[in-house]
């Protein structure tokens, strides 16, 4: 009786830190860190104290090996650089990944309660609602609460669809709070002014609808009409929306000039130049890369032109997956796309054999999403991301893992 009320008592805690963790994370500095922290630090004591490892735990060992294979790849890319001792300072930054393993086996020895998550981010979504409108309303062009616009933005389409995933399940009373939740995190991500996380949210929107109307339990054609005309709705309010308007044309002209040979200096082209320079130089990238965070530099240090100083301000290529193959070679390409879509697969495997739990949705919408924000966004390096995407992985595997567990049985 004690160990069974123990149990129960540990549960409580870990669902209260998956509760405040969507909350905190975008709004406090550090707080969602601390977060992260304490878990890892829960999941460290079991594995010391029950002599557990969470390598050979069914349900998390592919996460654990993921994290951990992903965090190798980092330091390989920093020791085989020929600069490790200038770089090695880097790496705490991707301390996330390897302490990822042991939040997930505190996680593991909880029973968690997902409405505990949804209510987190949808009082997280409000509450960012109210920070994002005061900040507008002080001036701020592009509020994005207490980090960079590009990340706040996709970071919050993230939250916007884990919570429109679990809609339909839902009671009436609770529709009415997330309907408000969604308008809130509608609200943010157009006023972030982030299009690439705009982008994100019209790909999530479409792979969305796809598993709506692939779920085993055919919903009645009038609630799909409602469904369908909701979603053109809100589409509609983004796309008459002026600041969206405006920064979707001015992309569309930016493009189209620098494609006719208009070598303006601008937000897009800058990108675009980034790109086209990493993909011509792409054969010369050692098997481990030119070393953690040195892209730029490699790429644009002879470079005198506009364009060229102020590519190598920056760390990264505002592409992940360029950004990580000239950093770390193919072992940190590879890494990252593993971790990306080997739990993709896993989603997608356990919504073709169980469409009706909303669990799997939200695991292929976090990975499909991140991957749609690597193509024009740095990924992982920045801390915010890093602990957003091992917090919402490991939650979302282990309870598919479990479900699948439990229907073999």
């Amino acid at each position: 009786m004690i160990e069974r009320s123990t149990g129960k008592i540990y549960s409580q805690i870990v669902n209260v830190l998956i509760f405040i963790f969507p909350i905190l994370i975008n709004s406090l500095q550090v707080a969602g860190d601390l977060v992260l922290f304490i878990l890892a630090m829960m999941g460290i004591f079991i594995a010391i104290s029950q002599k557990l490892s969470p390598f050979i735990i069914k349900e998390i060992k592919v996460f654990s090996y993921l994290t951990i294979g992903y965090f190798t790849a980092v330091c390989l890319s920093v020791f085989f650089s020929g600069q490790a001792t200038e770089l090695a300072h880097y790496i705490p930054r991707d301390f996330y990944f390897l302490f990822a393993p042991f939040f997930a086996l505190a996680l593991y020895k909880a029973e968690i309660n997902v409405n505990y998550l949804l209510a987190g981010i949808k009082v997280g979504l409000l509450i960012l609602g109210v920070i994002i409108y005061n900040q507008l309303s002080l001036g701020v062009v592009r509020p994005s609460g207490v980090m960079n616009a590009g990340v706040f933005g996709n970071l919050a389409v993230s939250l916007f669809f884990t919570v429109l995933v679990f809609f339909q399940n839902e009671t009436f009373k609770h529709k009415i709070f997330t309907v408000l939740s969604l308008l809130s995190g509608l609200f943010i991500i157009i006023a972030s002014g982030t299009r690439g996380a705009w982008l994100s949210f019209l790909l999530l929107t479409g792979v969305y609808l796809y598993f709506y109307y692939k779920q085993k339990n055919k919903l009645g054609k009038k609630l799909k009409f409602i469904v369908v005309i909701a979603i053109v709705a809100v589409l509609s309010i983004g796309t008459f929306n002026q600041t969206v308007n405006s920064r979707v044309h001015l992309a569309y002209t930016d493009v189209f000039n620098w494609a006719s040979g208009d070598e303006s200096f601008n937000a897009v082209s800058e990108r675009l130049v980034m790109y086209k320079k990493a993909i011509d130089n792409i054969q010369e990238v050692p098997f481990f890369g030119h070393g953690l965070r040195t892209s730029n530099i490699t790429l644009f240090k002879n470079d005198s032109s506009i364009f060229g100083r102020q590519s190598v301000e920056y760390n990264h290529l505002h592409n992940a997956y360029l950004t990580n193959y000239y950093n770390g070679g193919i072992v940190l390409l590879g890494a990252l796309l593993l971790l990306l879509f080997a739990p993709l697969r896993i989603f997608v495997k356990a919504n073709s054999q169980g469409r009706e739990n909303p669990v799997f949705i939200s695991g292929a919408l976090l990975t499909l999403g991140y991957a749609s924000f690597g193509m024009v966004n740095i990924l992982f390096g920045d801390t915010y991301m890093n602990g957003f995407y091992i917090f919402f992985l490991a939650i979302f595997l282990l309870l598919t893992n479990k479900s699948i567990k439990t229907s073999e049985v």
